[in-house]
């Protein structure tokens, strides 16, 4: 995108938070504010109508989410810059930050509008949406991976996942539901399997999944896991703590 005037759209299911984006964006004449919305119907109509250069999205909204509104963008193959605006969740945070998506945190801070709108000037090249939220549902809704039973196989979300451990040539996964499930693999395979910066192995039987860390003591090297039945300990190395 160049410098040229740029129409935009805000869809927010909160009049103060579409306001306060409005008279911030008043500070930047070559944008113009084209539309509002303050659901994810009225946000669809008002992108389809006028076909933004931008869209300033919320992600959480009552009933439905931003990401639909994104998908209509992309099903329309419409050239519109998304920018979403989301209140703090790290996860998510990372998530916009892997699929190279402008994202801002409520309150929207001034300094970080402007760094955001400099970015969109510098874009020269077209928004490649296909290939952005592709990679933004695979991190969010990350598929199911296929662990071998000594009667078959289960399909498991990896982010259930809050610890694995072995059990000789066999191991266990213990889930977020509370479910544990007997594995008739390796721990060394099912590392292979997950593949992925959020499982760190603390030792030769001990997977961990550091979304679910609670607490490190750096005297006894303890950590404690949560979102389970009863309360988990592990101790690490100092070799382990560079990992997490």
């Amino acid at each position: 995108m160049n410098t040229e005037e740029l129409s935009a759209i805000i869809v927010d299911n909160e009049s103060d938070a579409r306001e306060m984006i409005g008279r911030l964006l008043d500070d930047y004449p070559e944008i113009s504010v084209v539309g509002q919305a303050a659901n994810v119907a009225e946000g669809k109509a008002a992108i389809l109508s006028h076909q933004p250069d931008i869209v300033f999205l919320d992600i959480e909204m009552p009933g439905r989410d931003g990401f639909e509104i994104a998908q209509e963008i992309r099903k329309n193959k419409l050239e519109t810059h998304i920018i979403f605006i989301t209140a703090f969740n790290q996860y998510a945070i990372e998530a916009f930050k892997v699929a190279a998506f402008d994202y801002l945190l409520k309150p929207v801070d001034p300094d970080e509008l402007k760094k955001t709108i400099l970015r969109l000037h510098e874009n020269n090249t077209k928004t490649k949406l296909k290939e952005k939220l592709d990679i933004l549902t695979r991190f969010l809704n990350p598929q199911k991976l296929r662990f071998n039973t000594r009667n078959g196989f289960i399909m498991v979300n990896p982010r259930s996942i809050i610890y694995c451990e072995a059990d000789g040539n066999y191991s266990y996964l213990y889930l977020d539901t509370g479910k544990k499930e007997h594995i008739s693999q390796q721990l060394g395979k099912i590392e292979e399997i997950l593949n992925n910066d959020n499982f760190v192995r603390i030792n030769r039987s001990i997977i961990l999944n550091k979304e679910f860390i609670s607490s490190f003591d750096r005297k006894s090297k303890i950590i404690k896991l949560t979102n389970v039945l009863e309360e988990m300990e592990f101790k690490v190395n100092n070799e382990v703590l560079k990992l997490l």
